[in-house]
């Protein structure tokens, strides 16, 4: 009788056991998954915020690039020319470069980042080509010398 039991036992170990395994499996399952997701996301969110910073740090800098230079105009003697660009400039009323008009992500929420950046990157060189066109002598002084 005590082989009988000792099988029974055994066998009720058994399929304890397999119980306990196949719930802890499913367990470990469910948080990978979850990890998996997660890890999905971050990657996701890291490369959307390396693109929108490397477009806003392009937009800010182009931007405050010509408004830096036309304040420190104002405190020198300049040529004709470049006070003559200098009205131009403030004749264009371009709003500072931190300010949203100026970033199309708000305009193009629901379409995906490349399609975003495309835009983004139009538009500040849409706004270049407008400034080189008004501010010839300016956006020369920019341009690389470079052989």
């Amino acid at each position: 009788m005590s082989q009988t039991h000792s099988s029974d036992d055994e066998t009720d170990f058994k399929a304890v056991n397999r119980n306990n395994y196949q719930r802890i499996q499913e367990k470990v399952e469910k948080i990978n998954y979850a990890d998996g997701i997660a890890d999905g996301r971050e990657q996701s969110f890291q490369s959307s915020f390396d693109q929108g910073y490397a477009d806003g740090l392009k937009t800010g800098i182009e931007l405050t690039k010509l408004s830096a230079f036309y304040d420190t105009l104002t405190k020198a003697n300049v040529d004709e020319n470049l006070a003559k660009e200098h009205l131009a400039y403030k004749e264009m009323k371009l709003a500072k470069a931190t300010d949203k008009s100026h970033f199309k992500y708000l305009e193009h929420q629901s379409e995906p980042l490349s399609i975003v950046s495309e835009k983004q990157n139009a538009y500040v060189d849409n706004l270049l080509e407008h400034c080189a066109d008004a501010l010839h002598t300016t956006t020369n002084l920019f341009k690389s010398q470079g052989k």
